[in-house]
């Protein structure tokens, strides 16, 4: 259904005329373009002699795109391909007549390519003119395409996005290019409150504040997600959004909340069919004559969070793998097995979402066993919680089992080792029995842990425990596979939640986490003199914090292990009372989107 569109939108747009050709370059490729996110990167306002610019900010803003999340656990999922438009002039029109124009920002109109235009209005507001020469050129040159990302030849701040995402080459461009895929690709909103006319419903927006049925209230519990106001009067007081200075879509120094997280997850996993591949064709009947196996080519995320499921005429089976072997004993002559594919990510907490995003595989199959009562096992060696299925075949009467029930397939999941008896009963003859022996390990005792809170700089210390092998994943693509792991010089960006997946001698496993944070307070050495002074320093019962930045501004106060002491809001200047022992500790002065921290010592 995705390709649709693009489809027909090429058939009408191919017949304009002198339609041209371009070079096309492929950046990454993981996979079919029938079955991938398509990225399309545009640049506007680069020369021909400044196309090796382009390629390399494409190229840039590719690897920068993949490395975040959500994006880097399913980067498999996309392509990257740029599309070389030499544009008469370099750079980009700018009419300066925005209030909020950059003053030191040269004025006047460009010929580019795409007629990329800082905003009449809202200055950073940067959007191209000529849609129609995009349409032509995506309809000759790539007409595949899922998203377009349109790059602008210009370090000054500004970006957009619609039904495309613009941004220039700002030296946050890549933070403002994911910012407003957000917009383009997971129709996310602003966080930030960008005046009257602009709120409506979206994922992270709504009218409504009741945490019984607000969108995001899966995550209410989730550290810095809450129900706040976009602002305290006017139409602003209306609307509400998850997160408050938490998130990408407010601040560009943050990451994507976890609402966000989670809708881009969603608009991602619509796109893509994990099942790639099937062993054998589904079409027609599989005969299992000498037994067969049957496989599934998965596109899998990192970490793997696809879930399979088997069942074998309505009755699940154990294996949850990407192949099942199936022997005659097992199947009749009209046997279904059915394969559900679902991605497990713990980055959606959608109400019912499995059954939307379950994938399914059916193969009808027929077996020539003959009337010979037997018994077959899908799996006698289990661990706590897991299941098998016993099936017979070749009873020409009636089955019964030990435990009382009368099929001839049963499934249990037994709390310890267990013997089962099937009884074949056929009017005149001696009742047949079978048994089976099902042995039952329990789960190991599975621990993990972390040494923080952590502050940037520090050596984040993880340890796990109660099995023989190890298999951690966490944020930034990050796996390990010993019980104790490090990570040296963290980053915020490490914070997060971090599993290990622990198996025992018995094969059991059992997946636990830890929460990692990483405060970045006491990564000082930024301090900005003309944003904020605290003095005196060395200090001994008070010091006096200053700021000549207007509003509101807040003061933080750390140990040197990261613990929160203190927090004061204040406006330009504001006494504070120290009542803590001597020694080395830091603070973090925001105002706005300023931020800066120092140390300062207490004797």
């Amino acid at each position: 259904m995705k390709k649709l569109f693009t489809i027909l939108f090429a058939v009408c747009l191919s017949c304009a005329a002198f339609a041209q050709k371009f070079q096309v370059d492929t950046l990454y490729k993981s996979g079919s373009i029938d079955n991938r996110i398509n990225v399309v990167i545009l640049g506007d306002g680069f020369t021909a002699d400044e196309m090796p610019k382009f390629a390399r900010e494409a190229r840039e803003f590719a690897d920068y795109f993949l490395a975040y999340q959500p994006y880097t656990r399913y980067r498999n999922y996309f392509n990257f391909f740029a599309i070389q438009t030499p544009s008469n002039e370099s750079g980009v029109t700018n009419p300066g007549t925005s209030p909020d124009a950059y003053p030191d920002q040269p004025v006047g109109k460009k010929d580019t390519f795409y007629g990329a235009s800082f905003g009449s209005y809202i200055h950073r507001l940067v959007t191209i003119t000529k849609y129609e020469v995009k349409d032509e050129v995506l309809a000759v040159n790539f007409p595949s395409f899922d998203l377009v990302v349109v790059l602008v030849n210009t370090t000054f701040y500004g970006g957009s996005g619609g039904s495309i995402a613009v941004h220039t080459l700002h030296d946050q461009a890549n933070g403002i290019g994911v910012h407003e895929i957000g917009h383009t690709f997971s129709h996310l909103n602003d966080e930030y409150w960008a005046g009257p006319g602009y709120g409506w419903e979206a994922p992270n927006m709504t009218l409504n504040n009741n945490p019984a049925t607000i969108k995001w209230k899966n995550w209410l519990n989730e550290p810095d997600i809450g129900i706040y106001q976009h602002g305290f009067s006017g139409e602003a007081a209306l609307w509400h959004k998850p997160a408050s200075g938490k998130c990408l879509m407010e601040y560009l120094i943050q990451e994507l909340c976890a609402v966000c997280r989670e809708q881009t997850t969603e608009r991602i996993l619509q796109y893509i069919n994990p099942v790639e591949g099937i062993e054998p064709d589904t079409a027609g009947i599989v005969d299992i004559e000498g037994g067969k196996t049957f496989s599934l080519g998965l596109l899998k995320p990192n970490p793997n969070t696809l879930r399979v499921k088997w069942s074998l005429d309505g009755k699940i089976l154990e294996n949850t793998g990407d192949h099942i072997s199936l022997t005659p004993a097992q199947v009749t002559e009209s046997s279904i097995l059915i394969a559900m594919v679902f991605d497990s990510t713990t980055m959606s907490r959608k109400d019912s979402i499995e059954k939307l995003r379950t994938r399914t595989v059916k193969w009808s199959l027929k077996s020539n066993q003959s009337n010979i009562f037997q018994l077959a096992v899908s799996i006698d060696t289990l661990c706590a919680g897991g299941e098998s299925t016993l099936t017979t075949t070749g009873c020409r009467g009636t089955v019964t089992w030990s435990g009382g029930e009368s099929a001839k397939s049963i499934t249990v999941r037994p709390d310890k080792t267990t013997a089962y008896s099937a009884y074949c009963a056929v009017e005149g003859v001696p009742t047949l029995k079978l048994d089976a022996l099902i042995t039952v390990h329990p789960l190991p005792a599975a621990t993990a842990s972390n040494s923080g809170p952590y502050f940037e700089g520090s050596t984040i210390e993880l340890t796990a425990g109660g099995g023989v092998t190890y298999a951690w994943a966490g944020p930034l693509t990050y796996s390990a596979n010993t019980a104790s792991a490090s990570i040296p010089d963290a980053k915020v960006a490490n914070s997060g939640i971090y599993e290990v997946k622990v198996t025992d001698v018995n094969g059991c496993s059992k997946t636990v986490q830890t929460e990692v944070k990483v405060d970045p307070v006491l990564a000082v050495g930024n301090q900005n003199e003309e944003w904020v002074k605290v003095s005196p320093n060395p200090a001994e019962d008070h010091i006096s914090v200053e700021t000549a930045l207007p509003g509101e501004s807040i003061l933080v106060l750390y140990d040197q292990s990261g613990r929160k002491l203190l927090t004061r809001l204040f406006t330009l200047k504001t006494e504070i009372t120290l009542r803590i022992p001597a020694g080395l500790y830091a603070y973090h002065f925001s105002n706005g989107t300023r931020e800066t921290s120092g140390k300062i010592a207490i004797r």
